[in-house]
């Protein structure tokens, strides 16, 4: 009996050492996983900040760079106004410089106009009127001495009717008085038809245009029909002006030699400069269509903003 008490003794302690062992694992086991889901949670937690931290920069950056965009833009934005208003201040002074120059260059044809009326064109008249009085008074002693006496009365003829058409071209009473149409009529009518055949066509020019334009527009088509004479070895000159409401359409047109607009040097005249810078001037375009032996096309365009004069 003792034997069995000390044996089922021994067994009852393995049994309580093996459910001590079984609690201990347990609890090893318990402590490992509660150990493993902090881990778990201490990596979420850090993969967490870390992604907040990417956003974070990545919205940093986005910033950064939308603010260095915004920079760039208003710089660009600020350059290209000042560009833009510098521009606008050459373009004004230029034209500040071109109206001078024009308004001086007519001032100086007007002078010389007076002058070459009043005072040269006085005088050559007085000459002629001098020299066909004293005609009959004169007791030629030869046929040879009256016709020199002749020629001199011719020539002092030809030179008032010289001083009569320059004085007129530098500044034509007609555009004054009745406008750019009768102006370049009157011009035309001065050039002699056995050198050149001009047919003019106007339309719209019935109201007077304001005095500066009509004064600059002049002076190219002046220029333009100076120029066919000078250089063009023409035999016909068509040219017409018509106003409408999209403005002065110039078109000169001739049978002449013409010559190539693709070389440059041959717009280096300084009539066609004067062209040029007088179109300019009115805010208007000109183009030149031209081979050689082909004739020439001048096409001019005009807005014209200011309203026409009554």
């Amino acid at each position: 009996i003792a034997a069995s008490a000390l044996a089922l003794k021994g067994q009852n302690e393995l049994i309580l050492e093996q459910r001590l062992d079984s609690t201990e694992q347990a609890k090893k086991i318990d402590d490992l996983n509660k150990e493993k889901q902090i881990n778990r949670l201490q990596i979420n937690t850090q993969r967490l900040e870390n992604n907040k931290k990417n956003i974070l920069l990545g919205v940093a950056g986005v910033v950064i760079l939308l603010s260095i965009l915004l920079i760039y833009s208003t710089y660009r934005r600020y350059k290209l106004r000042k560009e833009k208003l510098l521009q606008e201040e050459i373009t004004r002074q230029q034209e500040i410089s071109a109206r001078n120059i024009l308004k001086a260059e007519e001032n100086e044809r007007r002078r010389i106009a007076g002058d070459l009326h009043d005072g040269l064109g006085q005088l050559m008249s007085a000459a002629k009127m001098n020299l066909s009085a004293m005609e009959t008074e004169i007791h030629f002693t030869s046929e040879a001495q009256k016709k020199t006496y002749q020629k001199a009365l011719q020539l002092v003829d030809e030179s008032c009717k010289e001083i009569r058409t320059v004085s007129h071209s530098m500044m034509p009473n007609a555009l004054l008085k009745a406008g750019l149409d009768s102006a370049l009529k009157e011009f035309l009518l001065q050039i002699d038809n056995k050198i050149i055949n001009i047919n003019i066509y106007t339309e719209g020019l019935e109201k007077r245009l304001d005095s500066e334009t009509e004064t600059v527009l002049y002076r190219v088509i002046q220029e333009s029909v100076n120029n066919v004479l000078k250089h063009a070895a023409a035999t016909h000159l068509d040219i017409s002006v018509i106003k409408d409401t999209d403005g002065i359409a110039v078109m000169i047109e001739d049978n002449g030699k013409g010559f190539d607009t693709t070389q440059q040097n041959n717009f280096e005249g300084i009539g066609l400069k004067n062209i040029q810078t007088r179109v300019k001037y009115l805010k208007g375009t000109i183009e030149w269509k031209s081979a050689p032996n082909k004739g020439t096309l001048v096409a001019i365009h005009i807005p014209v903003e200011k309203e026409v004069l009554a």
